[in-house]
């Protein structure tokens, strides 16, 4: 269990960065398409998480959508037209 909380804190800490970036330039380097499918696939893992009861993989992966849809929010609001 330690291991998977000293991940789960890694990773997270990793997205920090870029979202904080993010939000500053309002600009994402993120591929659209990476990005939702990135979204998707992230809350896909949130509810098996629940199904399995895994606490640790539940928010690791909460976080990883909620980051990675911050990520998309800016991609799509402000993406050259």
């Amino acid at each position: 269990m330690i291991l998977g909380i000293i991940g789960l804190i890694l990773i997270a800490v990793a997205w920090l960065p870029q979202i904080i970036e993010t939000i500053k330039t309002k600009k994402s380097g993120l591929n659209i398409k990476f990005a939702l499918i990135y979204v998707i696939g992230s809350f896909v893992l949130v509810i098996y998480s629940v199904q399995i009861k895994d606490t640790v993989f539940l928010i690791l992966n909460s976080l990883a959508t909620l980051m990675s849809f911050t990520g998309l929010f800016y991609t799509i609001k402000y993406q050259k037209k």
